[in-house]
């Protein structure tokens, strides 16, 4: 049985969908396929980890239940990818931008202090501006935004 996803078409909003998406590969098994770089190696790069048979099956219901999610006018892009390929490219086009820089971001704006010193509060108001626009909050979701405060 696979949980109900929404599919996505590149409009909504990425956070929600992408967390669907999370638990369904999990509930089937194949989420260490999204999250681990493991693809069949080729004669031009010998050095990549290959598949097992068990393996290119298993990243093939990664991909297969990913792009299901997903409006059929998007797989075209995919069509010879692994799972982490396809869910690496997703995070790009529409995810969250990187995440070190987003939690960079978060703890300036949480230990943000206001300038005794600053007596209109202008040089202050602009320095917590500046900060605020630097995150861009419509990308979260309430789950992940949660779940990021509680890291």
């Amino acid at each position: 049985m696979m949980l109900e996803v929404e599919i996505f078409d590149g409009s909504g909003n990425f956070a929600d969908w992408s967390e669907q998406v999370i638990l369904t590969l999990r509930q089937k098994g194949v989420l260490d396929y999204v999250e681990s770089d493991m693809h069949v190696g080729t004669a031009e790069e010998p050095d990549k980890k290959k598949f097992n048979p068990a393996d290119s099956k298993a990243d093939g219901l990664a991909v297969a239940i990913i792009l299901r999610c997903m409006l059929k006018s998007h797989w075209k892009r995919f069509i010879w990818s692994t799972a982490f390929e396809v869910w690496t490219e997703l995070q790009k086009l529409y995810g969250v931008p990187n995440m070190k820089d987003l939690m960079s971001n978060l703890l300036e704006l949480f230990s943000f202090r206001i300038d005794p010193n600053d007596k209109e509060g202008r040089t202050s108001a602009v320095q917590y501006s500046n900060l605020m626009n630097k995150i861009d909050f419509s990308t979260f979701s309430s789950s992940a935004m949660a779940n990021l405060i509680r890291e």
